[in-house]
């Protein structure tokens, strides 16, 4: 195996390391003077190199070498810090009493979720409630999620998964997340690419994924995309297959207050849905539920749209950086730490369309995202 790995992108270098399963872009030069190191020369030969090549002064020279080096050896000697192993799993005792127990439905396959709070709920009910299942199941997968000494506790089948500190809501959320993705699809980890923090709207093959910062709307332009005739395929954790294909995830869409009113007038089932005020994320949203096909569960990447709702544009679609999207990109998501995966995404992020796109004018919007679908 590999210590890294190097795409040469549009005159820079993207890499991907082993040992922390972190990506990084270098520029030429910089890449240049990493890969000397790497081929056994000492740090002086590769100054002198450096002098020769860059036209620098001996003191530019040693400054530049040592800057790269240090920016490129934790990556590749991985991370120092002890594993903590503070928390074992005979020390964690499972509650005997839980805040609530729901019982899901995804793709044919039954999960019965025990929350030990009420916070805990509101993580996870309001995005599968639309899921609940009426009917019994002999054997349901068991997830029962818990807050114990100060983190967040995840027990699966009667195993010990792991846990979080407060600070890691997001990692507790994402691996309940991935749990129903494997035993939905019945998949392991290693048949993922990645999880996106993204939205994925399309049709029966292909699809379309915003991307961007939160608040610049990914959610909202999903749903008025939605109310168009598409069909929205997973909505803020988006699940890419070792094909480099999105997967169906049935987690309902949050609406914030302030698409409330025009959101309701395609939607009307969302003045009755009940507000949650997240107070942690200072918003406030209700969820629609998504109609989502598992028929044909995965689609095609058409292309990647960063995409802001700003009233100062009316409508603006234009080619985006593939360093700045790439960027945005590794930082935002989990990626699989198999080198065959790691070399595939990036082939794959390499290759894929990427736009900007600023907006006010929701049917230009619309227009956009139904012509890179492919539908018009």
């Amino acid at each position: 195996m590999a210590d890294y790995l190097v795409k040469e992108v549009e005159g820079k270098r993207w890499l991907w390391f082993k040992n922390t399963n972190n990506y990084m872009q270098l520029e030429e030069g910089v890449f240049q003077v990493f890969e000397q190191l790497q081929v056994g020369k000492s740090i002086e030969e590769v100054e002198i190199w450096c002098e020769n090549n860059f036209q620098l002064s001996e003191e530019d020279a040693k400054d530049a070498v040592e800057d790269i080096r240090s920016l490129t050896s934790e990556q590749m000697n991985g991370d120092s810090k002890p594993k903590d192993d503070s928390l074992e799993d005979s020390e964690i005792p499972v509650p005997n009493h839980f805040f609530s127990s729901k019982t899901y439905c995804f793709n044919g396959i039954y999960f019965s979720f025990s929350y030990g709070d009420a916070k805990i709920e509101t993580m996870f009910h309001p995005l599968f409630a639309h899921l609940e299942a009426n009917e019994a199941n002999a054997n349901p997968h068991d997830l029962k999620l818990f807050f114990s000494d100060d983190v967040y506790i995840l027990n699966l089948d009667g195993q010990f998964i792991g846990s979080w500190m407060k600070k890691e809501d997001h990692v507790f959320k994402g691996q309940v997340f991935m749990a129903l993705l494997n035993f939905a699809y019945a998949k392991t980890e290693k048949d993922w690419l990645g999880v996106l923090h993204a939205s994925a709207v399309g049709d029966d093959q292909t699809s379309v994924l915003f991307l961007g910062d939160s608040g610049n709307g990914k959610s909202t332009a999903s749903a008025i995309v939605l109310a168009s005739g598409l069909s929205l395929v997973a909505d803020d954790f988006v699940p890419i297959d070792t094909r480099g294909q999105v997967l169906a995830f049935p987690a309902a869409i949050s609406v914030k207050k302030q698409a409330l009113e025009f959101l309701s007038k395609r939607f009307p089932e969302l003045l009755k849905a009940k507000e949650y005020e997240l107070k942690a994320m200072n918003k406030t949203v209700r969820y629609l539920a998504p109609k989502i096909s598992t028929d044909k569960p995965s689609r095609k990447v058409k292309a990647l749209v960063f995409i802001h709702f700003t009233k100062e544009v009316d409508f603006e679609l234009q080619p985006m950086d593939k360093h700045k999207a790439f960027q945005h990109l590794v930082v935002d998501a989990w990626l699989s730490p198999e080198e065959e995966n790691a070399r595939f995404f990036l082939d794959w992020i390499a290759d894929i369309p990427t736009y900007r796109l600023r907006y006010s004018n929701n049917e230009k919007m619309v227009a956009a995202v139904r012509g890179l679908v492919g539908r018009d």
